[in-house]
């Protein structure tokens, strides 16, 4: 127990003092360390890029149901406005000169 506890006072204070970063174990592994260091940067905005581009993909599909929703209820009001009795009924409220044809339509050969 005295040993460990020992060992580790050691390196906490070769780290305090600064000793540990000249010693040859650090300076041998130094691109070691700097490559990890690079990684888990790189690993980090990674992950936050990610998270925004879901973020951002969620927005856009909440757009789309919200635009298939207004597209649904422009269809049915367009499709309510363009049948033949409601035509007929804004003619006459209108006064307007247009007639229902009587005869059916016919095909030029």
């Amino acid at each position: 127990m005295k040993k460990k506890k020992k060992k580790i006072d050691k390196i906490t204070n070769s780290l305090i003092s600064g000793k540990f970063f000249k010693s040859e174990l650090f300076i041998k592994n130094t691109g070691l360390l700097l490559l990890i260091a690079l990684y888990a940067f790189i690993y980090v905005s990674n992950r936050y890029a990610t998270r925004q581009e879901i973020a951002h993909i969620k927005e856009l599909r909440t757009q789309v149901t919200d635009m298939r929703y207004k597209l649904l209820t422009l269809q049915s009001e367009l499709s309510e406005k363009s049948r033949q009795s409601n035509i007929e009924r804004h003619i006459k409220e209108n006064n307007s000169h247009l007639k229902v044809a009587t005869n059916p339509p016919y095909t030029v050969k």
